[in-house]
């Protein structure tokens, strides 16, 4: 098992991603219920998965359009958006440029679809977040992403996790995984772009003690089976 933990804390967000390599796992047992109903969060859900597909199968353009425009925003560390909140960034400029080229080096890899029991897994942690304040990848009962997964189906090949805190639209949540701003390795825009993730779910809460006022999670699997 192959485990890579990341963090990044900035003046309105922090994220963090957790890869895991093996070859298949599955629990028995009654699978916990998140407390948010994924209904409720799956338009968002699939605003991010569009825009998690759109990097995936058109690097370059994502590329070109949605991160060059962002390059005349930078004030030394300071990004600033005309509308936004300034962000003070750790590392300035150079990951967004670092991101842009190497978004015109990928290649194209297969979309992502969209999986419930993934959905789950990925909204009870959002809920305990946001009911507990904590940040990371252990549930407040102990659980682990493989723990949590293997709840809501049967996953295979490959699982990972980006969590992200303080963004609250898609286009915003994808971009600042994809630059990965202080973050050692880049774990985010890594397991956004890898070819071996087909499935994906999604949770996100902004409620009560949402840590930096909103709690997103992404769960990723080289091939899932929801119960």
């Amino acid at each position: 098992m192959n485990t890579v933990w990341r963090m990044e804390k900035k003046l309105f967000i922090l994220l963090m991603a957790l890869v895991l390599s093996l070859f298949s796992c599955t629990t028995t047992g009654s699978p916990v219920v998140p407390d948010t109903p994924i209904s409720e969060t799956r338009k968002l859900a699939e605003e991010i998965v569009a825009e998690l597909n759109f990097v995936r199968t058109n690097p370059r353009r994502y590329a070109a359009d949605v991160l060059e425009p962002r390059l005349k925003y930078f004030d030394g560390n300071i990004y600033a958006e005309p509308g936004k909140v300034r962000l003070l960034t750790q590392e300035g400029i150079a990951p967004l440029q670092e991101c842009i080229r190497v978004l015109k080096e990928t290649a194209v890899v297969e979309p992502l679809s969209l999986e419930t029991g993934l959905c789950r897994s990925a909204q009870w942690l959002a809920d305990d977040q946001a009911r507990t304040g904590t940040l990371g990848h252990t549930g407040s009962d102990g659980s682990n992403l493989v723990t949590r997964i293997s709840r809501y189906g049967t996953w295979g090949i490959l699982c990972g996790e980006n969590c992200a805190y303080g963004s609250v639209t898609a286009r915003e949540i994808v971009a600042q995984l994809l630059i990965d701003d202080g973050v050692p390795g880049r774990g985010h825009r890594i397991n956004i772009l890898k070819k071996e993730f087909k499935k994906v779910g999604i949770g996100f809460n902004n409620k009560d003690n949402a840590p930096y006022g909103a709690v997103t999670v992404m769960d990723f699997a080289g091939s899932y089976t929801s119960h």
